[in-house]
């Protein structure tokens, strides 16, 4: 069998369980842990400490990246300018101005009827 570091080279914790368990927040994700064993049997099984964490050595950590692949979040897609646009026409101080604007439009086109024009009775 192979070792890493005079430890088995295989995990006693599968890449699946770790994303599962990843994906569970408050009190799933505790109840995913103590499924798992708890905090301290999860260590056990990555042959990591809670206290220190890993060792720092090269080929184990190449060894981890190779396993379990790189510990990255993949960033979230840019938001588009109309999205952006229609968050920003959300806006309260927004809206409003968006309707004096409109009132102000409308009443570019009203013409009060001029003195000379009005009929006289």
């Amino acid at each position: 069998m192979a070792t890493i570091d005079g430890r088995p080279a295989q995990y006693g914790i599968s890449l699946k369980q770790l994303r599962e368990l990843m994906e569970h927040r408050g009190r799933e994700g505790i109840n995913k842990i103590n499924e798992l064993g708890g905090v301290k049997e999860i260590c056990k099984k990555l042959y990591t400490s809670a206290n220190e964490g890993l060792s720092g050595n090269k080929q184990d950590l190449d060894h981890r990246r190779d396993t379990f692949g790189s510990n990255v979040i993949p960033p979230k897609p840019p938001k588009t300018f109309l999205t952006l646009v229609w968050e920003a026409l959300q806006d309260v101080t927004l809206i409003i101005l968006e309707v004096a604007a409109l009132v102000s439009l409308g009443l570019s086109f009203y013409k009060p009827a001029d003195d000379e024009d009005q009929i006289r009775l």
